[in-house]
């Protein structure tokens, strides 16, 4: 199990170099020379608006859960957490922030962790929502990507309704730990998950955040379509490409067998963008020229703030 477990996450990246073979390396190099270097600029732009956001969305839910943290150094985090969660399958990096959460308060490590599970599960449902709306407008050409989507969306809002819940989510969270764990460190599993819920934010709590992540999901889509514009061809609109871009992201979370969701994310826009006619060349560079501004470019500034920082 521990080699297949080695194994998983470089399956996407062989999908990655699967595609780039099958459409061709010099026909992608080639596509890639035609998108002048402003459009990586005003491309990469919109990012400060989403740091903005996320950051204002996650101090909120912070001071939901009564810990309060300084604006700028949520930022910081930000842009740390997002380095990792680049580089790691299924975004898994992006709980790195429990540390430094755990490090600026008072607050138990349990407690922390909740809280960087809650803002991270709320994203990916709020981007499963969309992929719903989305693979709606494509089930007359992708049916079967309608009943994926909202079978996945059904039940992730389920579960985090059902965890919110004390009497749900900790006879559940007690029950299947019981089973791992040896029954003298009983004791120590139920302080940890009355730790877990301690000042858990309710239902009703989280749809401020639900708007700024909506927020989110749409600004990382305008910087898609910015790139997309850099090639003289008719390109769907923003708001198509909004939905794309949603459900190709939201297909790294579902099928997280990548780094960074390399070659499933690809795969995905050029899949999705073949029925606007869209060369495959084009919509596989336009997705990696998405990747540049939406997360590499943020991460390498993330990159220099961690070196000036160290973990114990």
């Amino acid at each position: 199990m521990k080699k297949i477990g080695k194994f998983i996450p470089i399956i996407g990246v062989i999908l990655f170099i699967y595609i780039i073979i099958d459409i061709g390396a010099e026909k992608i190099f080639n596509t890639f020379t035609q998108i002048p270097i402003h459009y990586y600029i005003i491309g990469f732009l919109p990012f400060f608006i989403r740091m903005f956001f996320f950051t204002y969305k996650w101090q909120y839910i912070c001071k939901k859960q009564k810990m309060n943290f300084r604006f700028f150094y949520l930022m910081k985090i930000f842009l740390m957490s997002m380095l990792y969660g680049s580089v790691t399958p299924g975004g898994l990096g992006w709980h790195i922030r429990v540390i430094y959460l755990r490090k600026k308060s008072n607050a138990s490590i349990e407690k922390c962790l909740a809280n960087s599970l809650l803002d991270t599960s709320l994203a990916v449902i709020t981007g499963m929502f969309i992929s719903v709306i989305g693979a709606f407008f494509f089930i007359d050409v992708f049916s079967g990507l309608f009943p994926v989507f909202l079978g996945f969306f059904i039940f992730n809002l389920v579960a985090i309704i059902i965890f919110l819940k004390k009497s749900g989510g900790g006879k559940i969270l007690r029950f299947f730990v019981r089973l791992l764990i040896p029954g003298k460190y009983k004791e120590k599993i139920n302080k940890s998950v009355e730790s877990l819920y301690e000042d858990i934010p309710r239902l009703r709590d989280l749809f401020i955040p639900f708007l700024f992540i909506l927020g989110l999901w749409t600004l990382s889509g305008l910087q898609v379509f910015i790139i997309a514009q850099a090639f003289p061809i008719e390109m769907p609109s923003l708001a198509t490409f909004i939905l794309i871009n949603a459900m190709a992201v939201t297909l790294t979370s579902i099928i997280p067998i990548s780094v960074g969701g390399l070659g499933i994310r690809e795969g995905a826009f050029v899949f999705l963008l073949s029925s606007f006619g869209v060369d495959a060349s084009i919509a596989f560079v336009i997705s990696i020229g998405g990747f540049l501004v939406k997360t590499i470019f943020p991460s390498l500034i993330g990159m220099v703030i961690s070196f000036r920082k160290t973990i114990k």
